[in-house]
């Protein structure tokens, strides 16, 4: 045989050795693919694609995501431009969307509080619309939308109603100089308006025990509930002090907490010895020195619910 034919066979021999190899690498590997991307899709589209290319999806993990929507595919397994045999699974977490979490009662809470209750849930006060009302205590919340107890989406919003108090209401001063300070105070009271500071100073021409001055003036306009400052022409050595123990019990109903307010009328005027949140059913105690006949004035939630006489 000579050179010419021994070259080739060589030749063809090479080459069948090489047919052959690769031949066998493709039985043994298989069909390689490319993996395509299949992020922010819907799960089933993601699956569609992934049987179009030779490939099949199977969902593993489910997460809770803000950004990505619910049931649609988060993180794949192997990422897309991968090669891969035909016939791999392509792993998935499938986003259930944002996490979903109970509303707190933020009924009868001021908004301060509201806030705090809501952020540890995961929520934020949303829209606050506010109404007049002598029920609650101005600050306070009324109603909440959604309601307490109700699922919703985490980092959501609470929309609010609150009070902004009761609606003012105003006056015409009267004149009271020359009157009896015991008739004065009582009149006073029972239009809503309180005795502030009494003086007491000797004036000649007005009868002992009436008032000789007073502020606001006869004819300016008073808020309800305001103060009114008196001199009365009264020597002030002439007055007899004594020490008295107040006690009130927090009436039960309507909100379990309340605005209380004590205020004492002697005759040193009107002053405010307790003024606080109180519990329903709670006991207040207080020692107060005072002259002359004595009203105890309870309020309840700025609305004045009872006078009380002491001797």
């Amino acid at each position: 045989m000579d050179k010419e034919k021994l070259k080739t066979l060589g030749i063809f021999g090479g080459i069948f050795i090489i047919t052959v190899y690769l031949t066998m690498a493709y039985v043994i590997k298989g069909k390689q693919v490319i993996v395509p991307n299949i992020k922010g899709i819907p799960v089933e589209e993601a699956r569609k694609i992934s049987v179009s290319k030779g490939l099949s999806l199977k969902e593993g993990t489910e997460s809770f995501s803000e950004n990505v929507p619910d049931g649609y595919v988060m993180v794949q397994d192997p990422m897309e431009g991968s090669y891969v045999k035909a016939g791999r699974t392509i792993y998935v977490t499938v986003s259930r969307g944002l996490k979903m979490v109970t509303v707190p009662d933020i009924r009868e809470q001021n908004t301060r509080q509201a806030k705090i209750l809501l952020s540890q849930s995961g929520l934020n006060i949303g829209i606050t619309s506010k109404i007049t009302t002598k029920d609650t205590p101005e600050g306070y919340i009324i109603a909440q939308n959604p309601p307490a107890s109700a699922l919703t989406k985490r980092n959501g919003a609470v929309n609010v109603l609150a009070s902004s108090g009761e609606k003012e209401i105003f006056y015409v001063m009267p004149n009271l100089m020359g009157k009896k300070y015991e008739t004065v105070r009582k009149s006073l009271y029972s239009v809503k308006l309180n005795v502030g500071n009494v003086s007491y100073k000797p004036v000649q021409g007005f009868d002992k025990g009436s008032v000789v001055n007073q502020y606001p003036l006869p004819g300016a306009m008073v808020k309800k509930n305001g103060v009114v400052d008196l001199t009365v022409n009264y020597a002030e050595n002439e007055k007899q002090y004594r020490l008295i123990s107040i006690l009130y019990t927090v009436e039960r109903g309507g909100l379990s907490v309340k605005r209380v307010r004590l205020v004492i009328l002697d005759n040193d005027g009107s002053r405010e010895i307790y003024n606080d949140m109180s519990r329903s059913g709670s006991t207040i105690e207080k020692s107060v020195r005072v002259s002359g006949s004595v009203i105890l004035q309870v309020f309840i939630n700025n609305e004045m619910k009872e006078e009380r006489p002491y001797e």
